[in-house]
């Protein structure tokens, strides 16, 4: 009797542990929803998002220019022509440039573009304002607007754009002064906003940008003194202010920029004597000062440079 009742309750504690080996078992194997599944959907709803931002723009364009853009069609953006995207299907380069596309940026919404690194839609026939939204783009690297047709006042709001390195606005129609705020772009490289109609003074800020290659502001209709500060861009290649009517003495902080190669500051109204530091620029080749009322210094520059 005592035995029986040993082998029941030995099998009872048997059947109970097999019992919640089981549960065990069957719950570690009940997992949560996988990463690559959520990375699938979040990727899915994050081209999605960018698809229709990009189809509403093509959708406000002019006929001819939604015929160009033809292959724009579907939810999957990365397989459409002049875009590129990261691994995760992310849009992060859209280059449209030279593609005959005629329209606004109005109906652009620049949100739906987290990732983007480059926006190039140069030498086209686009017009209207640079659209404030644009400032959302905070990864943005390369912004290139040059040669379209946009008016109005180059934005303020560009200066919150902290990643830029290239910004190309020139030959377009843009008017009033360039903002200070351009100065916080501290990693520009290249500012270029020549042939446009821009006004004002250059502004002092522009001396904050040490890694700055290249500025072209020529062409315009600045006036006031060329600002001191700009002697300290230590990175400067080129440096091309001509054909604006600035006035006022060339100061003599130009001649610390050492790496300039070219400096273009003719058809101004420019007086007094040409600075004798100028003289020191050892890297520069090309030289253009004419136009201008100034008196040239000869014992000043010992080698060749170029004046007409």
């Amino acid at each position: 009797m005592l035995f029986n009742q040993f082998n029941s309750s030995l099998l009872f504690f048997l059947l109970v542990v097999i019992i919640l080996q089981l549960v065990s078992s069957s719950t570690a194997s009940v997992s949560p929803v996988t990463s690559p599944f959520v990375y699938t959907n979040s990727t899915a709803v994050k081209e999605r998002k960018e698809a229709e931002a990009l189809l509403k723009w093509k959708t406000s364009l002019h006929i001819k220019s939604q015929s160009l853009l033809s292959s724009w069609a579907g939810s999957t953006p990365c397989n459409w022509v002049r875009i590129n995207c990261d691994n995760s299907g992310s849009v992060t380069h859209l280059n449209l440039s030279t593609y005959g596309l005629r329209g606004t940026l109005q109906n652009l919404n620049f949100q739906s573009f987290p990732n983007l690194l480059s926006l190039d839609l140069s030498s086209n026939s686009l017009y209207g304002t640079i659209p404030s939204n644009i400032s959302h783009l905070s990864k943005l690297l390369v912004l290139d607007l040059s040669a379209n047709q946009f008016t109005g006042s180059i934005p303020a709001f560009l200066g919150n754009l902290s990643n830029l390195t290239i910004l190309y606005l020139y030959e377009n129609q843009l008017s009033s002064s360039i903002p200070q705020e351009l100065g916080m772009l501290s990693s520009l490289s290249d500012l270029e906003l020549s042939s446009n109609n821009l006004t004002g003074v250059i502004p002092a800020s522009l001396g904050n940008l040490s890694k700055l290659n290249y500025l072209y502001l020529h062409t315009n209709q600045l006036s006031g003194s060329i600002p001191r500060e700009l002697g300290m861009l230590s990175s400067l290649s080129d440096l091309e202010l001509s054909l604006n009517n600035l006035t006022g003495v060339i100061p003599a902080s130009l001649g610390n920029l050492s790496n300039l190669n070219t400096l273009y500051l003719h058809t101004n109204q420019l007086s007094g004597s040409i600075p004798q530091e100028l003289g020191m620029l050892s890297s520069l080749s090309d030289l253009e000062l004419s136009l201008n009322n100034l008196t040239w210094c000869h014992p000043c520059f010992s080698w060749k440079l170029k004046q007409t």
